[in-house]
């Protein structure tokens, strides 16, 4: 490890999360009781991923700087399991237990599908 891939991934854990921060602010703004930001984080960070390991595969390129940027470092910053696990344990101390089967599809179904969508467009 190279202190120039450490700082790439530094900065662009600080803009991915910046993003999480702002989506999710938002989404609790404008819904109530369901933590939907943490799920438009996740679903996003999973297509970019997806389109991005499909375009570099596609081109043959080496993952590289941009690659460490993007992927690990704002996609590792936007999309988050230990707020979705800390969502679904509140939901689960509620006893809204409908809220966590719903959750919990669409974080790991959709996101499972926005992989492989990004991941299709590419190929």
């Amino acid at each position: 490890m190279d202190l120039k891939s450490l700082v790439l991934v530094f900065f662009g854990g600080g803009i991915g999360s910046s993003i999480r921060y702002i989506v999710t602010k938002y989404s609790s703004k404008n819904l109530i009781t369901f933590p939907i930001g943490t799920s438009v984080s996740n679903l996003v960070g999973c297509f970019i991923i997806g389109l991005l390991i499909a375009f570099y595969d596609r081109n043959s390129i080496a993952k590289k700087d941009i690659f460490l940027f993007i992927s690990i470092g704002i996609c590792g910053g936007l999309t988050t399991f230990s707020t979705f696990m800390l969502d679904i344990y509140y939901m689960f101390k509620n006893e809204n237990f409908q809220n966590i089967l719903t959750y919990f599809s669409i974080n790991i179904i959709l996101g499972f599908f926005f992989i492989c969508l990004g991941f299709f467009i590419f190929k």
